[in-house]
């Protein structure tokens, strides 16, 4: 009989511990479900990209590969650039200005002479000459023509050279300018201006100064109003009077250049020869008294 209680007790304790053994390797096995599941769930939170947008990022990777091929310049090359494009634009403007020029000058240049015997000489009007001469000058003319207007009958008319002032029929003055001198051609006698303070110069050697032989420069105010004095004098021997109350007229010219010159036609280009001699004339003053005798 204590045997059999004993044997029941061993199959007893064998199945609890069987039991037991049992447990723990279902709480192992649920332990280890437990961290899969958790190692499951953290792969599964992270998403996948879609098939086109991997392609998409292929793309994106791609062209950044080839954006990195051709990166831009470092800031001193781009200023360089910049440098190079503004002379490039101010060398086109220059050009561009340079065409206009030589198409407005294409009737001044000359044409190209080998032998370098050629040259260009600027045929300039008398009012070509006035236009461009100093504020001074222009004021002496402006006395000299109100002086000479003052006087009755007499008419004044301007040809390419110089500026004629007549009485009827008889030329009694001229205007020239020569270089940057106003000058005034004479109807008198040279040769009765010697020995006088009226310094004149003899033309009567030239045909196109045959009436008016006499050449007075005009340098400075004093010379201005001695050429009135001898205006006056041949007046005086034409017997005409002078225009009461008349009012002087303002003959100012503004300066223009010589390209709006040439388009207006007041000057003209004339090709001459480099090796061309350039006869002056000379005077040769003879005394005849002190009285100043009108051609």
């Amino acid at each position: 009989m204590l045997s059999v209680l004993m044997a029941l007790l061993l199959v007893f304790f064998t199945l609890e511990l069987a039991k037991d053994e049992s447990y723990r390797a279902d709480e192992n096995q649920e332990d280890d479900n437990q961290q899969l599941q958790q190692e499951t769930q953290q792969y599964v939170s992270v998403e996948v990209l879609p098939v086109s947008s991997r392609q998409n990022s292929a793309e994106v990777e791609e062209t950044t590969l080839n954006c990195q091929e051709y990166s831009l310049p470092p800031v001193e090359e781009l200023q360089s650039t910049e440098t190079c494009e503004e002379n490039i634009q101010a060398q086109s403007c220059a050009n561009t200005a340079t065409q206009t020029l030589r198409e407005g000058i294409a009737l001044v240049l000359p044409e190209e002479d080998e032998t370098q015997e050629v040259g260009v000489r600027y045929d300039r009007s008398f009012t070509a000459k006035l236009i461009q001469s100093t504020d001074e000058v222009k004021e002496w003319y402006g006395e000299i023509k109100n002086h000479l207007l003052s006087y009755k009958k007499v008419r004044a008319r301007t040809s390419w050279g110089r500026e004629s002032y007549r009485v009827g029929r008889d030329c009694v003055a001229r205007l020239i300018i020569k270089g940057k001198t106003l000058c005034v051609l004479l109807a008198i006698i040279p040769q009765s201006c010697q020995d006088t303070k009226y310094k004149i110069e003899d033309l009567a050697d030239l045909t196109s100064c045959k009436d008016t032989p006499c050449l007075y420069r005009i340098k400075s105010k004093r010379k201005l109003n001695y050429a009135k004095e001898l205006i006056d004098i041949i007046m005086a021997e034409y017997n005409v009077a002078t225009v009461k109350n008349r009012e002087d007229v303002d003959y100012y010219i503004p300066y223009e250049g010589t390209l709006n010159l040439i388009k207006r036609g007041l000057i003209k280009r004339k090709i001459v020869e480099k090796r061309a001699d350039f006869l002056t004339k000379i005077n040769i003053p003879s005394g005849n008294g002190d009285k100043i005798d009108v051609a």
